[in-house]
C-alpha cells in the first residue's frame, strides 16, 4: 500500500491544532474511540477552560476618529467559574515520532464560532452555545482477513475425524457507529454504540442472534470520587477488556481475555478516576445483571459484584492503548487487580462468546484478576493473571430420546499472558510479541476449561495513530482439545472516522 497516497487521504488542512474562537465554556463531547472504553476506564471529563476562551479576543486599533474603548472589568467569578480549572497545556510531541505526525492528527473547524468541529477518529463533535447539550458521532470499521491452518484430527468408531486443512474468511470484524456527549448539564454524559457487523450480531442462516446494542448508558460525574456510570456497558474488571477496541497491539485481544473477561452487562456501578484528587488511585464498585448481552429475557435474582482497584506510580496517563504512540521519556505505569462474583450465570463463561449449556442450567463463579501495563520511550508491556472458580447448577433439558442432559463441569482454571511493543524511532512501524494461554484446574467441581497456548508476533503501520492502521499478525496456538499446533494469519485494515 502506497504510503504517500495514504497520507494525502488522510492528511487534514491544518498543519497544527485549531484553536477555538474564544465562546462560552464549551465542553468538548465524549469522542467515539475514547468513548468505546469510557464505561469501563475512561476518566470522565472535567470541566476545563482551554486557554484559546481565556484570552479576550483582540480589541478593534484606536484611530484619529475612533476613541480607544474603555478598559473592561473583568466579572466577578461565579461559584461554578471557580471550580473551572486551567487546561493543561498540549503535549510537546516526542522527538521520535514521524514528522509528518502531529499535523495529520489536527482538528479542523466545521463552524467559525467553534461549536462544531472534525477530529481525525472522534469524528463530527457540535456542542450548543451554553454547553449544555453537545452530541458527537463518528464510526469505525475492521477489515480483517484470515487464514487458519487446521491439522488433521484422528478418528474413532463414531467420528470418522477431519482431514488437515486451511481456511480463509474476509470478513467486517467489526463495524460499529457511537453516539456520545452530554445533556442539561456537563455532568450527564452519555453514551450509544451500535453494531452492524454480522459477526458480532451473531448471524446464523441469515438471522441476527443478538441486539445491534452494545453500549448505552449514562455517566454522572458531578462528584471525583462518586462517579455513577448506569446503563449496558462493558465491565470494568481486566484492564485489556477495558482498552479501547480501536488501539489494541495485536489484531484482537489475547486468548486469556476472551476465556476469562466479563465482557458487557446491564447495571450500574460507582467509581473514581482520581481518588481524593492525587492522580495515582482508581477504584469500581458494581453489581450487575449477569446475563451479559447475548441473553434477553426472563431472568433469576442471580447478579454480578464487582470490585477493581487501580494503582497509577507514576502518574494519570491515557492507559486505554496498548501501544506508546506517545514515545514519551516519562515511564507510565498502571497496575490493577479485580474480584468478581457471579451468581447463576446462564452462559458458561461471561464473555461475549460465551454459550448457553446444552443442559440449560447456570454457572456461578468467584473471578479474580491481576494485570500491568507500562510505557516508556515508544516501549509497551502489558499483562494479566486470570483465575476462575466455580459451580454447575443443572437445568432440565433433554436429549432427543427424552433423557436429561448430562451437564458439563464449569470452567475452572487459570489464564495468563504477557505482550510488549516497541515502536522504531521516526517512523510509523512498531514490532509486538506476545505468549499467553489458560490451564483448566479441576479441584472440588471438576472442570471443562482445556489446556490452550497461543505464541507471536504483530507488526504494525501507524498512518494516523490508530485512527488508521495496517495490522498483520501471526499466532501459533495449542489446545489439549485438538491434536497438533493451529497455525493463524490475520491481516486487518482498521479506519475511525
Amino acid at each position: 500500500m502506497h504510503v504517500t497516497l495514504l497520507s494525502g487521504l488522510v492528511a487534514l488542512a491544518s498543519p497544527g491544532p485549531w484553536e477555538p474562537t474564544p465562546a462560552p465554556d464549551i465542553p468538548p463531547p465524549a469522542s467515539g474511540a475514547d468513548a468505546e472504553a469510557s464505561a469501563a476506564a475512561t476518566p470522565p471529563a472535567t470541566e476545563t477552560s482551554s486557554p484559546a476562551r481565556a484570552t479576550a479576543p483582540a480589541a478593534a486599533t484606536p484611530t484619529a476618529t475612533t476613541p480607544a474603548p474603555a478598559p473592561v472589568k473583568p466579572a466577578t467569578p461565579t461559584p461554578a467559574d471557580k471550580a473551572v480549572a486551567p487546561a493543561p497545556a498540549a503535549a510537546k510531541p516526542s522527538k521520535w515520532a514521524p514528522r509528518w505526525e502531529a499535523a495529520r492528527l489536527a482538528e479542523d473547524p466545521i463552524s467559525a464560532d467553534g461549536r462544531t468541529k472534525w477530529r481525525p477518529g472522534v469524528g463530527v463533535e457540535v456542542a450548543s452555545a451554553s454547553g449544555r447539550f453537545s452530541l458527537a458521532f463518528n464510526a469505525f470499521m475492521q477489515l480483517q482477513a484470515t487464514a487458519l491452518h487446521v491439522p488433521g484430527q484422528p478418528g474413532t468408531d463414531q467420528n470418522p475425524g477431519a482431514a488437515e486443512h486451511t481456511d480463509f474468511a474476509l470478513v467486517f470484524r467489526r463495524a460499529r457507529v457511537w453516539l456520545s456527549g452530554n445533556v442539561f448539564t456537563k455532568n450527564i454524559k452519555y453514551r450509544i454504540a451500535l453494531t452492524f457487523s454480522p459477526v458480532e450480531l451473531g448471524f446464523k442462516d441469515g438471522v441476527p442472534r443478538r441486539s445491534p446494542i452494545l453500549d448505552w448508558f449514562f455517566t454522572f460525574d458531578r462528584f471525583r470520587d462518586f462517579t455513577l456510570v448506569v446503563g449496558q456497558y462493558k465491565v470494568p474488571y481486566n484492564h485489556q477488556r477495558m482498552n479501547k477496541i480501536t488501539s489494541l497491539q495485536f489484531v484482537d485481544r489475547s486468548l486469556a481475555n476472551n476465556e476469562f473477561t466479563f465482557d458487557r452487562d446491564i447495571g450500574l456501578d460507582l467509581r473514581s478516576k482520581d481518588i481524593a484528587g492525587l492522580g495515582k488511585l482508581r477504584y469500581y464498585l458494581g453489581v450487575y445483571l449477569g446475563d451479559g448481552i447475548a441473553k434477553y429475557g426472563p431472568s433469576n435474582f442471580g447478579l454480578m459484584y464487582l470490585g477493581r482497584f487501580e494503582v497509577l506510580p507514576f502518574g494519570q496517563y491515557d492507559d486505554l492503548e496498548e501501544s506508546d504512540l506517545d514515545r514519551s521519556m516519562k515511564p507510565r505505569m498502571l497496575i490493577g487487580a479485580a474480584y468478581g462474583f457471579i451468581d447463576r450465570d446462564p452462559h458458561d463463561t461471561h464473555g461475549f462468546a460465551g454459550a448457553v449449556p446444552a443442559d440449560g442450567g447456570s454457572t456461578s463463579t468467584h473471578n479474580a484478576t491481576a494485570d500491568l501495563s507500562f510505557r516508556i520511550a515508544g516501549f509497551s508491556l502489558d499483562g494479566a493473571f486470570f483465575w476462575r472458580n466455580g459451580w454447575r447448577i443443572p437445568g432440565n433439558a433433554v436429549d432427543l430420546m427424552g433423557q436429561p442432559i448430562t451437564p458439563v463441569a464449569a470452567r475452572n482454571g487459570i489464564g495468563y499472558f504477557a505482550q510488549a511493543g516497541y515502536l522504531i524511532p521516526y517512523t510509523p512501524l512498531e514490532l509486538g510479541v506476545r505468549y499467553g494461554g489458560s490451564r483448566g484446574i479441576a479441584g472440588r467441581y471438576g472442570t471443562s476449561l482445556p489446556d490452550q497456548t497461543e505464541v507471536g508476533g504483530v507488526v504494525n503501520v501507524f498512518f494516523a495513530r490508530h485512527f488508521l492502521k495496517l495490522q498483520l499478525d501471526y499466532l501459533r496456538l495449542y489446545s489439549s482439545a485438538i491434536t497438533g499446533p493451529t497455525d493463524q494469519v490475520r491481516l486487518q485494515l482498521q479506519a475511525t472516522f
